[in-house]
């Protein structure tokens, strides 16, 4: 059985290598190949193409890069033609990896089965999207209860088994062994800085989440800032902006170490929203991107009134998020503030365990796993 992999982002990486696992714990014998993250590398998926070659955010960047995207989307065609693959995943990255499922429709007609792993944001924006994945996809698996109603309503087998960041945010070890890691003094508090796993994301946000970090040490001077690196951005591109400031620590790939000693959190909108809600540590949402960008997502965007999925799964706004020029300094430091005691921080972790509870149990990537080699490995002879 052959696994061919498309993966555009770090967190479509990290849940890919996940369930690459899994699967690999029951079916030791089948293959994966791809498009690939460092994650999926260590999980023992072959390499085909790096994600790096297609990291990019925002309509205006990805218009920009339209060749090169072609060219790579080229390369994974000739080489899922050469592989013959019995399955295709495509995981989240939707300007890309819908663009591919075209292509490979109308090369390989369904002669390849092809699952999508993480839904796009369709409920958002660009609802026509469903109709097409209805269309051309074999099944879609998603991590939230909603998404299963909107796809499985218009004739896509859906299957939804829980989130898989459930019961897998655990810190590694001990709060006390991890004050000690980060070098935090007796008294001192901590606030996690999640600036997003591409460059772009750093260079828009960073330097606002710094100026904030700045503005908050005047009123608590005794606070330390955790940047968590993601894998996929280079050391060298964080240095420049903690240079010379030592109450900054740099966490390796260890968002729920971050959490589980922080007091708050500023975190860029994204992924890592959900994964500091199962950590129950309050925090606020930033996001910046190019004004093209901006202008064409405020003509695009009509089905939900938030960017944070936290406040989407909630159906309200239960964390502040700022966006564009609302994203300022002292307006995310004045957020950070309010939730640091008091009423405030109870009702915030109130409602971000509500979230938390809805879901499901852990355990949804081996369910997944166990799934995919019922649904799909039945199908070989």
């Amino acid at each position: 059985m052959e696994l061919f992999w498309v993966v555009g982002e770090s967190s479509g990486d990290r849940h890919a290598a996940r369930l690459i696992e899994a699967i690999k714990q029951r079916k030791s014998d089948w293959r994966h190949s791809g498009m690939i993250g460092e994650q999926m590398r260590s999980a023992g998926c072959e390499q085909v193409a790096d994600i790096s070659e297609a990291a990019l955010m925002g309509l205006a960047e990805v218009a920009r890069h339209i060749p090169r995207l072609l060219k790579l989307r080229n390369r994974l065609i000739a080489e899922i033609e050469n592989r013959k693959p019995n399955l295709v995943i495509l995981v989240d990255f939707p300007d890309f990896n819908l663009n591919l499922l075209k292509q490979l429709r109308k090369r390989f007609g369904r002669s390849i089965s092809i699952l999508y792993y993480v839904s796009p944001q369709v409920w958002a924006w660009r609802r026509g999207r469903i109709s097409f994945m209805a269309k051309h996809l074999d099944t879609m698996a998603v991590l939230f209860p909603f998404e299963q109603e909107l796809y499985s309503g218009r004739g896509l087998e859906t299957v939804f088994f829980g989130h898989p960041m459930v019961g897998e945010t655990a810190p590694d070890t001990t709060p006390t062994e991890l004050q000690t890691l980060y070098n935090m003094q007796p008294g001192e508090e901590a606030v996690t800085l999640m600036p997003g796993s591409r460059s772009q994301e750093i260079e828009r946000h960073l330097p606002t989440m710094i100026e904030t970090m700045e503005r908050l040490r005047r009123q608590k001077p005794d606070t330390l800032a955790l940047l968590v690196r993601a894998n996929t951005v280079d050391q060298d591109t964080l240095h420049p902006y903690i240079a010379g400031r030592p109450w900054v620590h740099m966490v390796e790939n260890g968002a729920p170490n971050a959490l589980s000693v922080s007091r708050v959190a500023l975190i860029k909108s994204g992924t890592s929203t959900v994964e500091a809600s199962l950590s129950g540590t309050p925090f606020a949402v930033m996001y910046i991107t190019s004004p093209t960008t901006y202008f064409l997502g405020r003509l695009l965007i009509r089905g939900t009134r938030h960017i944070a999925m936290v406040n989407v799964l909630a159906g309200k706004r239960i964390v502040p998020e700022r966006i564009q020029e609302r994203a300022t300094p002292e307006q995310l430091c004045d957020d950070l503030l309010r939730m640091w005691d008091g009423k405030t921080r109870l009702k915030v972790q109130h409602n971000l365990k509500q979230v938390a509870d809805g879901l499901g149990q852990p355990g949804a990537t081996e369910r997944l796993a166990d799934w995919v080699i019922t649904r799909f490995g039945s199908e070989q002879p």
